[in-house]
C-alpha cells in the first residue's frame, strides 16, 4: 500500500510545539514559515538536504540478509549466488 505523504506528519507524531503556528497556512507560506520555525530541526535540515541532493525516500524494505542485500547491489539473483560469501558476490 502506497501512502503520500501529508506535511506535518513527523511534526505532529513527535508533538513538535512549532507546528500548531504551521497547522493553517497554504503550502508556499507553510514552506517560508517552516524554514524559520524549524531552522534548528533536524527533521527539517534532513528534509531540505535531501531535496537539495534531488533524492526521494521512497519505501522502506523488509529486513533482509546482508548476503541478499549484497546481490540485489549487485544486480544478481540471490538464489543463484546463495553458495557464495557477501564478499564473493561483492567482487563479481
Amino acid at each position: 500500500m502506497r501512502h503520500e505523504y501529508k506535511s506535518g506528519t513527523f511534526c505532529m507524531d513527535i508533538q513538535c510545539p512549532h507546528h500548531k503556528v504551521l497547522e493553517a497556512v497554504a503550502w508556499d507560506e507553510y514552506l517560508a514559515k517552516k524554514r524559520d520555525h524549524c531552522k534548528d530541526c533536524y527533521a527539517w535540515k534532513f528534509f531540505l538536504w535531501l531535496k537539495e541532493k534531488d533524492w526521494r525516500i521512497l519505501r522502506p524494505i523488509p529486513d533482509i540478509s546482508s548476503k541478499e542485500l549484497a546481490a540485489r547491489l549487485k544486480g544478481l539473483d540471490p538464489v543463484k549466488v546463495e553458495h557464495l560469501t557477501e564478499d564473493e558476490i561483492l567482487c563479481l
